[in-house]
């Protein structure tokens, strides 16, 4: 009899241990619906590992974490990173989430026509970064020359034209020169190559350029070619470009309507008052503003003016110009 109640006994110990380590092992709360970013730096041990976990209350024991990851020959194999974790995660999955890197990332979209200071503000308030982190590594882009082979000294943002539009994953981790290389080899791979072996007057910078006036000047896509082909127009004629988007660009805030007084802002990037392309791009140009710029509709047009509607009225000369603007002022 005593035999079998130590036996009992032992048995009910055993149960009860294992439904403890059972416990241990589950969510620390199954109902929730929070989540929290969590770093794991690099060369963390598995122990330093269990109490950023444990003290951020994923975790309900760091012994237990350390024993299933020594079982399991998880923990030699845990990387580091930033992590979303939440308490309704059991241990086991959290183990095999920092065994297998599956680190979080953030999206971020880039629209057609952002500038390099529209993408920031965005960055920054999407990582732990603040903005002007990122706005020196848009303006210095040491990376650029190796990359691109690009130099630019008299540019606002080395990086402006080349932060290519689209959706992006990005690891939580990355600093902000890693981000903008993300975004900068996405414009290499589909525009960079291409515009380098295409046998066209300007070089690709200046295409790019051309491309990024385009993409802040025509709001309608079918229009894209055609203001595409004023701008060569006039710049065969060696006239001033005269594009307002230039003048937004060097404006501490964007205007609705564009005053004389800043038409005379002393800037290179000033197309009312030097000749010839700005600088750089003048913002980051999608890929029909980038068609556009290397498939100019062929017209005798010069000008232009912007209707309510957000197309343009093109003219070829200025008297047209003129005549046609006023017409359309007498009839609002």
């Amino acid at each position: 009899m005593k035999r079998s109640g130590i036996v009992f006994f032992i048995c009910i110990l055993l149960i009860t241990v294992i439904i403890r380590i059972v416990s241990l092992i589950g969510p620390v709360d199954p109902n929730s619906d929070q989540y929290m970013m969590i770093r794991i730096p690099s060369g963390s041990t598995s122990q330093q590992i269990a109490e950023i976990l444990y003290n951020n209350n994923l975790i309900s024991s760091p012994l237990i974490f350390n024993i299933v990851a020594s079982i399991s020959d998880k923990d030699h194999k845990l990387q580091a990173g930033y992590y979303q974790l939440s308490p309704a995660d059991s241990m086991w999955t959290i183990l095999k989430n920092i065994t297998k890197g599956n680190i979080a990332t953030f999206r971020i979209t880039i629209p057609e026509g952002f500038t390099a200071e529209q993408l920031v503000d965005r960055l920054a308030d999407l990582t732990e970064y603040d903005k002007n982190q990122f706005l020196q590594v848009a303006k210095n882009a040491a990376f650029l020359e190796d990359m691109l082979n690009i130099n630019k000294e008299d540019t606002i943002y080395k990086l402006e034209g080349f932060l290519y539009p689209s959706t992006y994953e990005i690891p939580h981790d990355f600093t902000p020169e890693n981000i903008m290389k993300v975004f900068v080899r996405e414009f290499e791979r589909n525009w960079w190559h291409k515009l380098n072996n295409l046998n066209l007057k300007y070089t690709p910078y200046e295409i790019i350029t051309i491309a990024s006036m385009i993409e802040k000047e025509a709001k309608l896509p079918e229009e894209k070619p055609l203001i595409s082909g004023v701008i060569y127009n006039r710049l065969e004629q060696n006239m001033l470009l005269q594009i307002d988007a230039t003048i937004q660009y060097i404006m501490e805030e964007r205007k609705e309507v564009i005053l004389y007084s800043d038409l005379r802002i002393n800037s290179l990037y000033n197309t009312y008052l030097n000749r010839g392309l700005p600088p750089g791009p003048i913002c980051n140009p999608g890929d029909n503003a980038l068609q556009a710029s290397i498939n100019p509709l062929e017209t005798d047009y010069l000008f232009y003016f912007a209707v309510n509607d957000g197309s343009h009225i093109f003219t070829e000369t200025y008297q047209e110009h003129i005549y046609e603007l006023q017409k359309y002022r007498s009839d609002q």
